[in-house]
């Protein structure tokens, strides 16, 4: 379980595979990504797992906090 500020951003990443345009076979994705990206690259494509659940902070990166 994880807690999320309110007015944090939430990014849902998604594990995936998608069917190479190439040899037409199958292929797992190296990375994960939101689910409208990996619609707007990929043609066929289906989710794997369970999503990364990040939280984006508004701030920039700061070495003293």
């Amino acid at each position: 379980m994880f807690i999320i500020q309110p007015g944090a951003r939430v990014l849902l990443l998604y594990p995936f595979r998608f069917v190479d345009p190439v040899t037409g076979r199958w292929v797992r994705a190296r990375y994960r990504a939101e689910r409208h990206v990996i619609a707007e690259r990929y043609k066929k494509w289906e989710v794997t797992g369970d999503p990364a659940v990040r939280r984006v902070a508004g701030a920039g990166f700061s070495p003293w906090r």
